[in-house]
């Protein structure tokens, strides 16, 4: 009786061949995709290799993760094994795949639409400003970063210091506040620069 040819997957561990998810080939290792927000490059390999249980380290896109997800799905393999296998969590599955046979171009569309969200959110997002100088947060800021403190810092400093040992608490203190002046955290750079030159003059 002549043995049954079984087919095997290039590059694949041996004693793997059985249970391997082919995803791509190595003629075929990334792959252009029209997405919403214009053409996607997934690269196929890391797919691959993530959904056979060989991602260590590092992550997958979120369209290389739908593309990954899509494939397992129509494979039955189960969202929680999907989830350990190639990283979003089962409500991120959930939302991209409401149900098993969702299109794959919808979930593209819905990933796109939550990443332009949150761009524009952030966008939103005032600059933090920064402490200014002459206040005991201005000082502490100087600490953090291990910058030379101005007099004006450092009176600040001592004064609260001296406020805290004797009611326990910086709030009220002289210096304490407003500890936040106007100068936005973009030209934190400039404004330290001033503090330094008034040290250095002094």
């Amino acid at each position: 009786m002549k043995p049954r040819s079984r087919t095997s997957e290039q590059g694949v561990p041996v004693g793997r061949q059985r249970e391997w998810i082919s995803i791509t080939s190595l003629a075929v290792p990334t792959v252009w995709m029209a997405g919403p927000d214009g053409l996607i490059c997934l690269d196929l390999i890391a797919v691959e290799l993530a959904a056979n249980g060989l991602r260590s380290g590092w992550k997958l896109t979120p369209y290389e993760a739908a593309f990954g997800t899509d494939r397992l799905l129509q494979r039955g393999v189960e969202r929680l094994t999907i989830s350990k296998l190639l990283g979003p969590d089962y409500r991120t599955l959930r939302n991209w795949f409401p149900e098993d046979t969702t299109p794959l171009a919808q979930a593209l569309a819905l990933i796109h639409a939550q990443t332009e969200a949150n761009r524009r959110k952030a966008e939103r997002l005032e600059p933090r400003p920064v402490p200014r100088c002459g206040t005991y947060a201005g000082a502490k800021r100087h600490e953090r970063q291990k910058e030379p403190m101005d007099d004006v810092c450092r009176e600040a400093k001592r004064a609260a210091d001296r406020y805290y040992r004797q009611h326990g608490t910086y709030v009220g203190a002289p210096g304490a506040g407003p500890a936040i002046g106007d100068v936005p955290a973009a030209s934190g750079e400039s404004f330290d620069h001033a503090c330094l030159t008034n040290s250095m003059e002094s």
